[in-house]
């Protein structure tokens, strides 16, 4: 630990000083990074940490939230002091950064780190089922999202690797047999798509029906 601190563990926070804090922040990627702040530091001031670490410029798309002690989702008041807030609301210190804004379309989007967390959060809400889509979306969305991950399907002795993939929306129930005939049906559309970057605004811009 940098000049000689220990952490000392309080009931909700990890406390470097009286005057600092340690927050988790979960990623649109399901990564968790931590940020040590000042008691008095802003969301604002944790976003732009937040926003350096994954070299995003256009941070005014985005955001912090963290579940209530009612496990409500609330977003972060970004102009008042972080800490005050997860005090008196949330239901633990983690945070998890989103996309708050969306604009009309993707294309308005300018920098390539943006479109991509757009891209993870678009996917988040399809595969969690507050997207909404039928199965033959599913299929090309998913498609997209598998080369978006993979590169290009000829890198690939075999597709078997789908079957441990999350294809689609979790509270989709479907029968063994069903399922292996979708995952069959994505490998296809999987073989159609080439350039990774082009899919991942895409797959951003055909999901947009949905919003």
């Amino acid at each position: 630990m940098p000049f000689g601190l220990k952490l000392r563990r309080t009931r909700r926070y990890n406390v470097l000083s009286k005057n600092c804090f340690v927050t988790r922040i979960r990623l649109l990627d399901s990564n968790v990074i931590e940020c040590t702040l000042s008691v008095e530091s802003t969301g604002q001031e944790c976003l732009e940490a937040v926003a350096q670490r994954l070299e995003l410029r256009e941070t005014h798309y985005f955001g912090l939230w963290f579940l209530s002690k009612s496990q409500q989702a609330r977003w972060v008041e970004l102009e008042k002091p972080l800490k005050k807030q997860l005090d008196k609301f949330a239901n633990e210190p983690l945070l998890f950064f989103g996309v708050m804004f969306y604009v009309p379309n993707v294309s308005q989007l300018q920098q390539e780190a943006t479109r991509y967390q757009y891209y993870l959060q678009v996917k988040k809400d399809v595969l969690d089922g507050r997207l909404r889509s039928t199965l033959e979306q599913g299929i090309r969305l998913a498609g997209l999202a598998v080369q978006a991950d993979f590169g290009d399907y000829n890198q690939f002795e075999s597709q078997d690797f789908l079957r441990e993939y999350v294809l689609f929306p979790m509270d989709l129930a479907l029968e063994e047999a069903v399922l292996e005939e979708l995952t069959q049906k994505v490998a296809q559309e999987h073989k159609a798509h080439r350039i990774i970057m082009e899919i991942m605004c895409t797959w951003a811009s055909s999901s947009w029906e949905f919003l």
